[in-house]
């Protein structure tokens, strides 16, 4: 009898892994990324640290995609109709699983990096500041400094100053391009490209002063990053 239950409770287990793989289309990127990754693994000489590092990291998106199935089929199965609950619920559970998985991409290119020779771009090396873990260090601070702040101005009733993450994050990005390459051609290449998202941003949103302080707020943001590395 408690054989039969044991098993009994694997199959479950499996058919709920079966179900959101088939159902949910996030969950088939997670696990080919996942194939991808424990790929590679296996071609490069990565230490058993590293490789248990991966398998956690994958292990926490995946866990994080289930519990958000888990989440929007009890509410599905509660109610049919809008609720503001109902939405608060989908998307924090939605919010487990864009910070699971952007730890696991941060993880994940700093392990593969160093082993990855043809990643090694030379005008990066010889740069003032070559890419390393800082850098990433960089743009997950400011991702939570841009969150608390929208939440911040939220709670005060000031939705007109909430800065907006794409073009605070672009912006970062740009920066720090620049910075570390400092040069010409690619500083002019990267300010024209900003300049065309600030602008459609700008043409498609209503409220125009969170794309400026997003943007002002990500070069200030590179800015003091570089100058405290």
């Amino acid at each position: 009898m408690w054989a039969t239950k044991l098993l009994a409770s694997f199959r479950y287990a499996l058919e709920g892994l079966k179900y959101t793989l088939v159902s949910q289309r996030n969950m088939r990127l997670h696990f080919l990324a996942a194939l991808g990754v424990l790929l590679l693994s296996l071609y490069l000489p990565l230490s058993k640290l590293e490789v248990l590092i991966l398998f956690v990291c994958i292990l926490l998106v995946l866990v994080a995609e289930l519990f958000n199935t888990a989440v929007e089929a009890v509410i599905d199965m509660v109610t049919k109709d809008f609720h503001p609950l109902a939405k608060v619920a989908k998307d924090v559970a939605a919010g487990a699983v864009l910070l699971s998985a952007g730890t696991a991409v941060v993880v994940g290119i700093s392990i593969f990096y160093p082993y990855l020779d043809i990643l090694s771009l030379q005008a990066f090396e010889q740069a003032p500041y070559p890419p390393n873990v800082s850098l990433a260090t960089l743009i997950a601070f400011h991702f939570f400094l841009t969150l608390s702040l929208k939440g911040l101005f939220h709670r005060l009733g000031r939705p007109d100053w909430e800065p907006s993450m794409t073009t605070s994050l672009a912006s970062l990005i740009a920066a720090s391009l620049v910075i570390m390459t400092a040069h010409l051609l690619v500083t002019i290449l990267v300010l024209l490209l900003l300049a065309l998202l600030l602008g459609t941003r700008l043409r498609i949103k209503t409220r125009k002063r969170p794309v400026i302080l997003g943007a002002v707020l990500g070069m200030v943001t590179a800015f003091v990053g570089f100058w405290l590395m």
